[in-house]
């Protein structure tokens, strides 16, 4: 086995694609905090500290009131302190009992107790701490960070159409990315590159470029591209596609909007075989040609279907529901050139009105919604369950891809931040609503501190359990797809 390290050039893109990852969910855990920061002051809790990362502090920006806002060491979200969380925590009354051993000592006033170097345990009124606070006041301080986090995820995708656009359901003559190997690679396309012309026919859009490589198989062509302004001349010979069972030519997926088909569990690599809708049983014409799988998307859009593709040799029925088009935008995915360039084509990028990028915030949401029920019901959802791993290659993906993939990832992560809170787990936001129904259905009797302790210590052992699953499942996937096809 040969062991190539990697180049220079492609650590640097992996720490780029790192540092967006930790920005992105900066300010997504971030806006998730402060979110629970803004109704506890509503509610009158006192705050003690608001930060931005974790571990040791480097930086205290303010302190208002009895708030610090700090910046720590290490670039991975944040925090916000509320008074009375923590179990370590005591009130002052408390406090001061505990000191002199007495409830009856007129001096226990005069007499504060904070312990030496932690000043984030100083006692607090009790009457300002979160559990001292009504049941629904300290629900709607906990529910906070998920809504804020779902409300951060529709602003992104309501502004992205606004502001960065969206795909307008055209690719283009630009070249996305190239996958390393292809005759494109061997010949010398960069991620950027404009090609203008095959030979001596201009290019003008993606569908030209996608025909006359396909009418160029195994023969030697030259390609002129658009570089840094400047034209440049590269030389390949395109080959072919094809399935080793039908000889046809195979229409291979290569980058795709994790919005839109991503959603259904396709993913690079897949060869897309058919689309039928559940309407129509008989409808199994193959997919061969791009073309034919962009025209196969749009004629049953909005209906109920199953896209069948092949991986790693077996055929995958996946269930979805395909979105409909609209005027201004339509559901796309870069292909492989049948020709065999193996690289992915970029697609036209539409700025809309904000009344329309309203409208397409509405859209993604649903679908989102749609997707994941379909997800559920098809028990495919661990297969597009990803941790750490997963984020890092989605990051990298959009990356490559361009802006509008970065934004949209961003909302989706923050929409997934906020369902993921939700879920009924001790620990996460949803555990903390579960222990309030339960002292909801118990008429306002609280679970006693072990009970507490052991809600606690049972949703760390599910976080953790989970965690190891979701990476190893990462891992798993990731090795899967290096493999020799």
């Amino acid at each position: 086995m040969n062991f190539h390290f990697p180049s220079f050039q492609a650590i640097f893109e992996n720490l780029q694609h790192v540092i967006v990852l930790l920005i992105i969910l900066s300010i997504l855990v971030v806006a998730h905090e402060w979110g629970h920061f803004i109704v506890a002051r509503m509610c009158g809790m006192r705050v003690d500290d608001f930060s931005v990362g974790m571990g040791k502090r480097i930086w205290r920006v303010a302190k208002r009131g009895n708030t610090e806002y700090n910046v720590r060491m290490l670039p991975i979200g944040g925090f916000v302190k509320i008074a009375g969380m923590d179990a370590d925590e005591e009130p002052i009354n408390v406090a001061k009992e505990k000191l002199l051993g007495r409830k009856d000592d007129p001096d226990a006033a005069e007499i504060p107790l904070v312990a030496e170097n932690t000043p984030e345990l100083e006692p607090y009124n009790e009457a300002d701490g979160f559990n001292a606070k009504p049941l629904w006041m300290r629900s709607l301080t906990i529910l906070a960070g998920p809504v804020m986090s779902f409300i951060l995820g529709y602003a992104i995708f309501c502004l992205m159409g606004w502001t960065v656009g969206v795909s307008a359901g055209k690719t283009l003559n630009r070249v996305a990315v190239v996958m390393p190997g292809g005759e494109g690679f061997k010949a010398g396309l960069l991620t950027g590159d404009t090609i203008v012309k095959i030979d001596d026919k201009p290019i003008t859009n993606g569908a030209e470029m996608v025909d006359t490589i396909r009418h160029s198989l195994n023969k030697p062509i030259a390609i002129t591209v658009l570089r840094n302004g400047q034209e440049k001349l590269l030389h390949a010979t395109p080959q072919p596609l094809y399935d080793d069972d039908t000889h046809k030519p195979m229409t291979v997926v290569d980058v795709i909007n994790p919005g839109g088909l991503a959603a259904f569990g396709v993913t690079a690599g897949d060869e897309l075989r058919a689309i039928i809708p559940d309407s129509d049983k008989e409808a199994s014409d193959a997919l061969q040609t791009p073309a034919e799988a962009l025209d196969a998307l749009k004629k049953y859009a909005g209906q109920k279907s199953k896209i069948y593709v092949v991986r790693k040799g077996d055929v995958k029925p996946l269930p979805a529901v395909l979105p409909a088009a609209t005027p201004d935008t339509t559901p796309t995915f870069s292909i492989r050139t049948p020709g065999g360039l193996k690289f992915g084509m970029d697609a036209e990028v539409k700025h809309l009105s904000f009344v329309n990028s309203i409208k397409f915030g509405n859209e993604m949401i649903v679908l989102l919604f749609k997707n994941l029920g379909m997800l559920i019901k098809s028990h495919k959802f661990h297969e597009q369950t990803g941790g750490v791993i997963r984020m890092y290659q989605e990051t990298s993906r959009a990356s490559k891809v361009n802006i509008n993939e970065e934004v949209s990832l961003a909302a989706q992560l923050s929409i997934s931040l906020a369902l993921f809170n939700l879920l009924p787990i001790p620990i996460l936001d949803g555990g903390h609503l579960l222990t309030f129904f339960i002292e909801w259905v118990r008429r306002g009797k609280k679970l006693t501190e072990r009970q507490q302790q052991a809600f606690m210590l049972t949703g760390l052992v599910i976080i953790g359990t989970l965690f190891i699953l979701i990476n190893a499942n990462d891992i798993l996937r990731t090795i899967h797809h290096q493999l020799p096809q």
